[in-house]
This record gives structure tokens, C-alpha cells and sequence, in this order.
């Protein structure tokens, strides 16, 4: 009797285990998503069939575990949400981010190429360094891992935002982006399956990440189990499907001729080009020897324009706002004391609002002009930004800066702005602050001249204000 119950034991757990392992095989089956414009590693070809690096792997992925999958590609954005919220869907291929991270989990890394992420720049674009990003449209794709990147450098109204991968490549061509990024094997790619080879160069390399499949947190099979089949592919097989994909080397089919019994012609040919190249070098070595010296000169020229551009505001030629705070801390460890003016030029929110922005640029450069005519030599003066300026008087007779500022607003008076048969009123309010009493930091020193200028301004308001009430008063009466 135990012998029997022995023998139905293990005729049980045998059945069980056969039958869940043929159970597994028989339901097992996997969708797999990914985005339907990223070629070549997966797109919808033009006969309406799922293609692609990706779709090769997980269909030799397939074949090799006798596992039953299908394709579902969409939209990248589309195909992140998919995989997301439906529990028999993995995306077959992505670079993991913490947003992604919080909505699907990662497997490791796939046995596929890392993706090397390049800038591509417009041929005939000047490119000089990542700065020059700040000041142009950089085309990506909605919710992929460039357009984070591009996010923490650069202010996301320079982003342009594209739903698809096809949908970028298409707007690049047409010319609505100058730049954008990708990675470097699919964008040549495509420029090459397009026609388009050459119209954007790479220019710099930006950064590489390895591929991974993901999952939602609902996800119904063991990503331990399938990353265990992964293990059952060759990476001969691999390689073949980026061969297919992205032949690396056709230098045997382009040098075939070679294979020749013509070596001795060649290399004798090949002499003779070197020979002449030599000439033609030499001839060349001087001329370039002038370019060079032409070009450092060049150089030289741009470095000083580019240091006056740090140095002086391009507007007002007053000096800039680093270069007077850099000024301010060399005197910080000074003894001799000084005094800062904050000066504001009135209403020029309203300058520009009636007469035009050029007009409240006219009206900065008259103020900027009056400033340095009558203010001491010994003086700093430069622009904060917008209408404010700041003055280091090299004393600290504070009844001396008064007086040399209140004249300064009289020479505004009489000195009018005219402009078309309209005079344009310029003159400013301002506040001082006193170093080393007050502070010795610049920026404590600049707050502080700022709340007197400010106070001034409120009090002149409040002023006018009472004047005109007091008018209207009168009037009525």
C-alpha cells in the first residue's frame, strides 16, 4: 500500500510538471511593440509588414524558444503607453530613463549594439561648440531619451518636439530644423534610403546607451524567463541581422579590381601619382603657409572682438554687468571706500509701448551718451539690463554724488531727445549705497542703491498722482 502511494505520487508530480511546462509552451505568447518609423530598427515596411533590426531579433528570439509572438508597432509615444497598460505587450527595444522607469520595468541589457547618439548639423551650418544650441531649434522625438537629454541642456522652447522618428527625418529634409539629434547608424540610414546623403553631418557625439526590453508592472510572464531564452540566441545570428541591416564593409566589392595581375601597373601608377602629388604639394605648402598666417590673424582679430563683447554692452557702450561686478570684487579687499548709484530711466515700459522698441533703444543710448560726458573719469559706469545702470564712484562723499547726479538729470532736461518733431522724455530716478559702511559685497551693495532707487521712483508716483487728483479736484469745483 505505501508502495503504491509512492508510485501515484510521483506519477502525479511527473503529470503536473508535464503538464504546466506543455501549458507554458502551448499559451505562452508575447506582443511585442516598438515604434513604426525607426528605421531600420523598426518600422512598417511599404508592404504594411512589420521591419527591422528589431523585428529580426525577436522573431529569431521566437524561432529559437518555439514561442508564438506578434508585432504591434506604433507611434514611439504610443508604443511606451501600449506597453505600459497591456499585460501580454513588451517593448522590444528602448534606453531606460527614470520617467520610463516609473511606469515600466527594465530588463537587462540586450544582446544588440548600444545606440551612440550624434548631433547632426545642416552641411553647409557653422557648428563651434554645445552654446550654439542655445541660440538655435533642435528637432527630437516626443518622450525619447535625446529629448530628455536636450531638456537638462538647453531651454525647451529650442526643442521641437516631432511624434515620430520618419516624422523628424521628414521635417529635417524639408528644412523646418536645422538640427537635430539621433543615432548615428539610423540617421545615415535613412539619409541614404532617402537620397539625402550629405544635407546633415554628423558633429559631435553626444552620448551611448545600451538597448533594453521593458514591461509594464502588470506584465504577466517572468522577465527572468525570457531574458534566460535570450541567452539561447548565437551571437553569430546577431550579427548577421546587422549585417543585413547595416553592412559595414563593402570594401571588397568596391576594390574587387584589384584581384588583377596588373600589380605592377598599379604600384607603378601608384608612384606616379605620388610623385606628382609631391609637386603639387610643394607648390600648394606655401600657399596654404599665407592662409595660416592669414587665419591666426583672423583668430587674434575675432578673440579681441569677443573679449570688447564681454567687456562692453553692445547697445549703450557702457561697460557690462560681469565686467562691473568683476571690477567690484577687486576693490572687496580694499580699504579705500566708494559709493554705488542704481540709476532707473523713467517710463521706459511706456517709451517703448508708444513709440517702438527702437525708439526705447534710442532713448538708453541718450541717457548712456549724458552719463559718460558728465560723470568723472575716475568713474565705472554699466548697464545692468533694461533700463537700470550702475555707477562706482571712487569716493564717499555721498553730498558730492548727490550733487554731480542731480546736475546730471538737469543736463537731461536741457538736452531734449527730439525725434520726428516729438521729444521723448528721458531722465531717471537713483539710489546709492555706501562701501565698505554698508557692505562690502557687490551684490549686497547693488540691492541695496536698487530698494532707494525704487523707493524714490514709488514716491515720485505717489506724487504725481496726488497732483493729478488734486487738479482734477479743482476742476470740477
Amino acid at each position: 500500500m505505501p508502495y503504491m502511494r509512492c508510485s501515484s505520487a510521483i506519477s502525479l508530480a511527473f503529470f503536473l510538471l508535464f503538464f504546466s511546462s506543455f501549458s507554458y509552451a502551448a499559451f505562452k505568447e508575447l506582443i511585442i511593440t516598438g515604434s513604426s518609423t525607426w528605421r531600420p530598427f523598426s518600422f512598417i515596411n511599404e508592404k504594411g509588414e512589420p521591419d527591422g533590426i528589431m523585428v529580426d531579433f525577436w522573431t529569431l528570439y521566437a524561432k529559437t524558444n518555439q514561442i508564438n509572438i506578434s508585432f504591434h508597432l506604433l507611434p514611439w509615444s504610443d508604443s511606451l503607453s501600449y506597453a505600459s497598460k497591456t499585460p501580454s505587450a513588451l517593448h522590444g527595444g528602448l534606453g531606460y530613463t527614470s520617467d520610463r522607469g516609473a511606469y515600466l520595468t527594465f530588463s537587462g541589457e540586450l544582446p544588440l549594439n548600444p545606440y551612440h547618439v550624434y548631433l547632426f548639423v545642416q552641411k553647409d551650418l557653422k557648428f563651434n561648440d554645445m552654446n550654439f544650441l542655445r541660440y538655435s531649434i533642435v528637432g527630437t522625438v516626443k518622450e525619447s531619451t535625446k529629448h530628455a537629454f536636450m531638456l537638462s541642456r538647453i531651454p525647451e522652447q529650442n526643442i521641437k518636439q516631432f511624434p515620430t522618428f520618419g516624422a523628424l527625418n521628414a521635417a529635417a529634409y524639408r528644412g523646418e530644423v536645422n538640427i537635430f539629434i539621433d543615432d548615428l547608424s539610423s540617421a545615415l540610414y535613412d539619409m541614404k534610403r532617402t537620397q539625402n546623403i550629405g544635407l546633415f553631418t554628423p558633429r559631435r557625439k553626444l552620448y551611448s546607451f545600451p538597448l533594453h526590453f521593458a514591461v509594464g508592472k502588470d506584465f504577466q510572464y517572468s522577465i527572468a524567463d525570457i531574458e534566460q531564452e535570450l541567452d539561447n540566441i548565437s551571437p553569430k545570428d546577431i550579427k548577421d541581422i546587422y549585417t543585413k541591416w547595416l553592412p559595414q564593409n563593402q570594401m571588397e566589392k568596391s576594390l574587387s579590381w584589384l584581384k588583377t595581375k596588373n600589380e605592377i601597373n598599379i604600384l607603378l601608377a601608384f608612384i606616379f601619382m605620388a610623385f606628382l602629388g609631391l609637386i603639387i604639394y610643394r607648390k600648394r605648402l606655401n600657399y596654404r603657409t599665407k592662409e595660416l598666417k592669414n587665419a591666426v590673424k583672423a583668430l587674434n582679430q575675432s578673440k579681441e572682438e569677443r573679449k570688447t563683447a564681454e567687456l562692453i554692452d553692445r547697445l549703450t557702450g557702457s561697460k557690462t554687468r560681469q565686467h562691473f561686478f568683476d571690477q567690484l570684487n577687486e576693490k572687496r579687499f580694499s580699504s579705500t571706500p566708494y559709493l554705488i548709484a542704481v540709476l532707473d530711466l523713467d517710463a521706459l515700459q511706456e517709451i517703448n509701448k508708444q513709440y517702438g522698441h527702437d525708439i526705447g533703444d534710442i532713448a538708453l543710448k541718450h541717457l548712456a551718451t549724458q552719463v559718460k560726458l558728465n560723470l568723472p573719469s575716475s568713474s565705472i559706469f554699466a548697464r545692468l539690463g533694461g533700463g537700470e545702470f550702475a555707477i562706482s564712484f571712487s569716493t564717499n562723499d555721498i553730498a558730492q554724488a548727490n550733487r554731480q547726479l542731480k546736475r546730471l538729470q538737469k543736463v537731461l532736461s536741457l538736452n531734449l531727445l527730439n525725434l520726428d518733431q516729438q521729444i521723448i522724455p528721458v531722465q531717471f530716478q537713483y539710489g546709492l549705497s555706501s562701501a565698505p559702511y554698508e557692505s562690502d559685497n557687490p551684490e549686497g551693495l547693488i540691492q541695496l542703491a536698487t530698494e532707494r532707487m525704487r523707493t524714490k521712483k514709488n514716491n515720485k508716483r505717489t506724487s504725481i498722482k496726488h497732483t493729478e487728483n488734486n487738479l482734477t479736484s479743482h476742476t470740477k469745483r
